[in-house]
């Protein structure tokens, strides 16, 4: 099956994608003169896809020197790209093979930065820092969640104020979407990443001002999602299914990178700053079906093109904002998802504090985002 899967490359913005099966193999052209490569990794992911040993295998045939940083962990923290670009800057890396989901790759895009502009992860989090160069980031994808491997931004947590913030930083030099590497793919990583990458498609798509560009590749990622979730859910080793949710994240990544997320993310990033072993796309989904009522609500027609994929009879109109919650909710719990916000210590007496740190996004008012919580109790 995985040899009718295509394989092709393209273009976006300044990073060339080489996406399908054995598309690893098109990173020889794009190392061939690298000397030392700094190769970023999590702890156990990319070993148990198979990805770590393929790009080690690559990296020896050219005969590239280099050196494994294991030190990235879930919702990573500041201090580890920084202390990546110091093991960087001291193995004399001319360029970092980023092979993780979005937490080694954020990570492995801030400490490039770091690496030759000098400063602090926190410096370019807060904006107080902007980078002059960087070294090249070649990023292997082994989730189909992320969308940072075709976008420019960052995600990390800063331990000097304990907030988790999305920044600028670069866009990967190229990048590899293989959809080998999420077979192995935990059943709850799985809901996880593809959830995750639902959201990126309704939140860019909804976001006041997206351009219609921006909700052709939302509608179409919701529609794979939708259509392919349920089935790596079913069988984890059907490569297929596995290919075409890597496709949608991947639309989903660049429709953020284009228009943004606004409402989930910017809530979830607070309860993953209290609780970093909340999982990102987890806490999205906990989020996510009240969330849709309020997003339904603002942005009508825009939020129904995308959910179509979910419920055809949602109208474009705030009265079924409701129906709009419904079918996200009723998707989510067909691949098994029924998780709470108290399965993670969270408490009625955590909320105000929550809705505090989130701000005002989409203009929602305290009030409707402590009704947003309470719904994920």
């Amino acid at each position: 099956m995985g040899a009718a899967l295509p394989k092709f490359s393209l273009k976006y913005a300044s990073l060339r994608l080489y996406f399908g099966p054995h598309a690893i193999s098109e990173l020889e052209r794009e190392l061939k003169g690298c000397e030392c490569v700094l190769v970023a990794t999590g702890k156990r992911s990319a070993k148990e896809s198979g990805a770590l040993d393929e790009a080690l295998s690559l990296l020896a045939k050219l005969g590239v020197s280099y050196e494994v940083f294991d030190g990235v962990t879930p919702n990573p923290w500041a201090s580890q790209a920084d202390s990546m670009a110091q093991r960087a800057w001291s193995f004399g890396a001319d360029a970092i093979l980023a092979i993780g989901g979005g937490s080694v790759i954020d990570t492995a895009k801030a400490a490039a930065m770091i690496a030759v502009s000098g400063g602090r992860a926190a410096d370019y989090v807060y904006g107080r820092r902007r980078a002059k160069g960087w070294l090249p980031v070649y990023a292997v994808n082994i989730t189909h969640g992320t969308g940072t491997e075709v976008d420019r931004y960052s995600v990390l947590t800063v331990e000097e104020t304990g907030e988790k913030r999305g920044f600028v930083s670069i866009y990967p030099t190229a990048s590899v979407d293989d959809p080998r590497y999420t077979l192995t793919l935990p059943r709850n990583q799985t809901v996880y990443t593809a959830l995750d990458a639902f959201y990126h498609a309704y939140e860019s798509a909804t976001q006041p001002g997206s351009s219609p560009f921006t909700g052709m590749l939302s509608g179409e990622a919701a529609r794979l999602l939708r259509a392919w979730l349920p089935r790596a859910v079913e069988n984890p080793s059907d490569l297929e299914a596995r290919y075409w949710l890597l496709y949608a994240s991947m639309l989903a990544g660049i429709a953020i990178d284009l228009d943004g997320t606004h409402l989930v993310h910017a809530i979830e990033h607070v309860l993953s700053a209290m609780n970093p072993k909340l999982a990102h796309g987890c806490g999205l989904a906990l989020l996510g079906p009240r969330a849709a009522y309020y997003i339904h609500k603002l942005n009508p027609r825009a939020s129904a093109a995308v959910l179509a994929a979910l419920d055809p009879t949602i109208r474009p109109v705030p009265e079924d904002a409701e129906k709009a919650e419904r079918a996200v909710y009723e998707f989510q719990r067909s691949v098994g998802f029924e998780e709470r916000l108290s399965d993670y210590g969270f408490s009625e007496k955590d909320l105000p504090k929550i809705a505090e740190k989130s701000g005002n996004p989409l203009g929602l008012k305290t009030p409707e985002i402590l009704d947003m919580l309470k719904h994920c109790l």
